[in-house]
């Protein structure tokens, strides 16, 4: 990726491999009258290692950064934020929707009663807390300033609007500068579309209809201008363009959905194994309930679709 130029201030993308599914995350730093880094990658010697490189090829120390932007708190965006505070003394900014993911609290009981509740199998269960637990070796906690919409930050000559975009995460943040440069975090991805994960409020512990929110949130993004720094893969031009693209792959499972369910109730799990029998197989049952949660979510908010508490059977409202 290129780096992207605000007036006369440089943006450079720095690439950092993970261990995750998802492939490179890209952070950026902002070079400017403040070293700003948007982002961080995840916390391991390696990451470390290739963010102190990159940085170096800009003339920057990790002990010059002044503030650090995270557009939320997965370990691949925010992992190694309190080292790299730690070495600079760099200010940290986030959402206070994140907090149990800056705590490095994984949710672990309210993920269980959930599951449970909707009678997952309990090998399932078990697969997808570890894989959470497993998640806690790449980040260590952070507790950042917090700021939400509304508020703005500078690097000194760019100046960045803060924008709540929730779906992927709760406090999600984008962050639009004065000159037409987004950095969306996973909010807009080019290659794939983001999912929109099983989630809890950090004040009532509810669940948050994540599709939901996220369809909002790309709603706003589908509207602004510029170019797109995103989380992974290349930049973003075409934004109407490939945000409209996510938005109608929506509405075509969703569709697919209300089929299932008018040819008989079906419960989370039957439907997830449905709709996508080999992501399941191959381990990423936790996706596959995120996804197909969210279309449950959004037909009950239309009325269409209603969980039958007794059964735990999704059924189809009939006049």
């Amino acid at each position: 990726m290129q780096k992207e130029k605000v007036g006369d201030v440089f943006i450079y993308p720095i690439c950092i491999p993970t261990p995750f599914a998802v492939g490179d995350v890209f952070c950026y730093l902002i070079n400017d009258e403040k070293n700003v880094l948007v982002d961080t990658g995840h916390y391991a010697p390696n990451s470390l290692s290739v963010l102190e490189e990159e940085l170096e090829k800009y003339g920057v120390a990790v002990r010059d950064l002044d503030e650090i932007w995270l557009t939320h708190g997965h370990p691949d965006h925010y992992g190694q934020a309190a080292g790299l505070a730690d070495q600079s003394g760099a200010v940290i900014y986030g959402h206070p929707k994140e907090r149990a993911n800056f705590a490095a609290n994984n949710d672990g009981e309210l993920f269980k009663a959930f599951f449970d509740r909707h009678r997952i199998p309990s090998e399932l269960t078990t697969k997808m807390i570890e894989q959470l637990e497993w998640l806690q070796q790449y980040q260590q906690p952070i507790e950042p300033e917090w700021i939400t919409a509304g508020d703005r930050l500078s690097s000194g000559s760019i100046n960045v609007d803060v924008h709540l975009t929730p779906g992927h995460a709760p406090g999600h943040l984008a962050f639009v500068t004065n000159g037409d440069v987004i950095f969306s975090g996973d909010l807009l991805l080019g290659h794939i579309s983001t999912n929109a994960l099983i989630n809890f409020d950090a004040d009532s512990g509810e669940r948050n209809k994540s599709l939901l929110q996220y369809r909002t949130s790309l709603q706003w993004i589908k509207k602004q201008q510029g170019v797109v720094l995103p989380g992974h893969g290349k930049k973003i031009r075409d934004i109407n363009e490939v945000a409209s693209h996510h938005l109608s792959e929506h509405q075509k499972r969703y569709q697919k959905i209300q089929q299932l369910l008018e040819q008989q109730p079906m419960s989370l799990m039957e439907l997830s194994n449905t709709m996508f029998p080999d992501p399941i197989k191959e381990g990423a049952i936790f996706l596959v309930l995120s996804e197909v949660l969210g279309y449950l979510d959004w037909g009950i908010e239309e009325g269409t679709i209603y969980l039958d508490e007794t059964t735990m059977e999704y059924r189809t409202v009939t006049e």
